[in-house]
């Protein structure tokens, strides 16, 4: 999950300083930590057409995880524009390590289609467009713009296959010599991406700064020299984790945990309630109790269950290849709890060799027969709605207690499946063998791109205050 919640996130955002209305340039930017350990580079170039212009983005990571040899990931979208600027087609291709996909979209003119197309085939979405909708992510509005007022618009996100609501405001912490400010992404009220921009005089953007947990990656211009300066890979792993406050022993694990969290820079949102997970929020913060049935649970409405059924692009449960591994199971008619269950031990058959590398979605991780976490809970997620059983996908943190590439007592991202069995929602955790109250659920989705990144931002933005385990005094 690590490496791709930060080559999303990166890849979902423009480059600072970006001057595309000009003949053919090229500049280069660095992409580092906050503690100016670089990660990568990228460049953008912009051709002349008759008709219009092209621009090309590209950005290259280097990462490593543990003993494993670094990976470099690369991204090049190319964006071709008319003659007044309005996006006629937008085309990214991804690599990470031998994988090669494509994620191709046409926007017409009140319409987009976005075709994605990966090892497990085609998939075509297509978008309507409201009037009003935006392909710059705001950044011609803030040209001149003071900050004095926030700036709100609707906003084209091709990755996610969506039109999202985006907010740009001036942030309550100034960088000295340029106007800080957050652009935020809204699905219907619920924030699901935040990012710190550093704006010039003219309101030209000359450092993006992506928070994630545990480090904070800034993208900001720089020479070609110093962009291609050679770097050792970066260790995404160590970073993007927090020492818990407390040791969490497993019996502890195993009950009723209370965490209270303030936010950030006052910037507040509400993660979602499960069956095993109560949110109680007022003025200062948030408390999340977490237990196996210390929740009101995930909407349980036929219309609910029904959407938590169908097949979506990252879970394929109509996909042969999910199928032929379900049927078996399926075949044998377990209760819905125990089918999960025999579900999960299929599937790590087929899941047997560890891969940090890309976002698969649930055909195509079994094509591999690779992943971490994040494939482990779109696979089961899939399979259980093969067997028609409602499923969903949570991201957010998980407590580890054993020492993991040299760190131990940490929080870290993690995915795992939740899906609605014997009348009740119940999380399945194919990764770690079973749930605990130190899973920490921030976003709900269907295993896409946008729900994982959006847990890594979002629990950037949370002041932790405290952890206690709570128990239950016994009968006299």
């Amino acid at each position: 999950m690590l490496r791709r919640l930060l080559f999303l996130t990166l890849a979902t955002a423009a480059l600072p300083g970006a001057r595309q209305a000009d003949p053919a340039p090229q500049g280069w930017y660095v992409i580092a930590d906050d503690a100016g350990a670089v990660l990568g580079h990228a460049a953008t170039t912009t051709l002349g057409l008759l008709d219009g212009r092209e621009t090309i983005e590209r950005r290259e990571l280097r990462l490593a995880d543990g003993e494993r040899p670094s990976t470099t990931l690369t991204d090049t979208t190319t964006t071709r524009v008319d003659s007044t600027g309005r996006p006629l087609l937008i085309v990214t291709e991804s690599r990470d390590g031998r994988t090669i996909r494509r994620l191709e979209t046409r926007i017409a003119a009140t319409s987009a289609t976005v075709t994605r197309q990966s090892e497990s085939g085609r998939h075509v979405t297509r978008i309507a467009l409201p009037p009003g909708t935006r392909f710059d992510n705001g950044e011609a509005l803030m040209r001149g713009w003071t900050g004095d007022a926030p700036l709100g618009f609707l906003n084209l996100n091709p990755a996610d296959a969506l039109v999202e609501r985006v907010t740009i405001e001036r942030a309550p912490t100034q960088r000295p010599g340029t106007l800080t400010v957050l652009r935020k992404r809204f699905e219907g009220s619920e924030l699901r991406g935040i990012m710190r921009l550093d704006l010039d005089a003219s309101g030209r953007i000359v450092a993006a700064i992506q928070p994630m947990f545990g480090v904070a990656v800034t993208t900001r211009p720089a020479d070609r020299d110093t962009a291609l300066r050679p770097h050792p890979p970066y260790r995404l792993l160590r970073n993007v984790m927090a020492k818990s406050p407390v040791r969490i022993g497993p019996a502890a694990a195993q009950g009723h945990i209370r965490y209270r969290f303030g936010f950030i820079d006052g910037i507040a949102f509400a993660p979602p309630a499960t069956e095993e997970q109560r949110v109680s929020a007022d003025a200062t913060g948030i408390t999340l109790d977490i237990c196996t049935s210390c929740g009101p649970g995930l909407p349980s409405d036929p219309a609910a269950l029904a959407d938590a059924r169908r097949a979506t692009a990252w879970l394929q449960h109509d996909h042969p290849r999910v199928m032929a591994l379900a049927r078996p199971v399926i075949r044998r008619q377990l209760s819905q709890a125990h089918t999960m269950e025999e579900l999960a031990v299929r599937a790590r058959t087929v899941m047997h060799r560890i891969d940090f590398t890309g976002h698969r979605s649930a055909a195509d991780a079994l094509a591999s027969g690779a992943g971490d976490c994040t494939e482990d809970a779109v696979v089961l997620a899939a399979l259980g709605r093969a067997a028609g059983i409602p499923t969903r996908v949570a991201s957010g943190l998980v407590y580890s207690r054993e020492r993991y590439h040299g760190v131990s007592n940490v929080f870290m991202p993690h995915s795992w499946t939740l899906a609605y069995v014997d009348g009740a929602w119940r999380s399945f955790d194919m990764s770690l063998d079973g749930f605990d109250a130190t899973h920490i659920a921030l976003t709900i989705g269907d295993g896409d791109a946008r729900s994982i990144t959006a847990a890594g931002q979002l629990a950037s933005l949370l002041d932790w205050q405290s952890l206690a385990e709570v128990r239950t005094r016994a009968s006299p």
